[in-house]
């Protein structure tokens, strides 16, 4: 898949028409911050009424204008240079839901049972073993789950 870039590309937007972009991270002023906020629930809400109207146009339009509204939050909250190994961490993290043995992915099933009855189902995708919520197929974390470790990379920001 060939990728935009969304930083760099609404970093250029934000430089031509003045909009703050912050060198290092903190949290914007309260006027700032609930602008982003609306403007991100703004889209959002753009999105819901696209799919309600079954219009893949808007659709497109939607997610394309809530990646650029992200990525000017990003910008502004001072975590540009620092969001490519955030985002990698989260991933890094995301993947350790998987179960790399079926042993694992047992162990992870019976863990939600034992922890509160949850009923699940194992699969088997590209040599991962996946264990999913009956009820809803949602991805449940395996026993070997490791959350993503944010605070060390901006520990110096802090």
């Amino acid at each position: 898949m060939e990728e935009p870039k969304p930083l760099n590309s609404v970093a250029e937007f934000h430089k031509t028409f003045k909009h703050p972009i912050l060198e290092s991270p903190q949290i914007p002023s309260e006027d700032r911050c609930k602008l982003r906020v609306s403007l991100i629930a703004e889209e959002l809400k753009e999105l819901e009424e696209a799919i309600e109207a079954n219009d893949l146009v808007e659709v497109a339009d939607a997610l394309a204008d809530i990646q650029y509204v992200l990525s000017g939050a990003i910008l502004e909250f001072g975590l540009g240079d620092k969001f490519k190994a955030l985002f990698e961490e989260v991933q890094r993290s995301n993947m350790s839901k998987t179960c790399k043995s079926m042993e694992e992915a047992e162990a992870t099933r019976q863990h939600y049972m034992d922890k509160d009855g949850t009923e699940s189902y194992i699969e088997e995708s590209d040599g991962h073993f996946l264990v999913y919520r009956s009820a809803d197929n949602k991805t449940l974390k395996s026993v070997k789950y490791s959350p993503a470790d944010l605070k060390s990379i901006l520990a110096d920001d802090l």
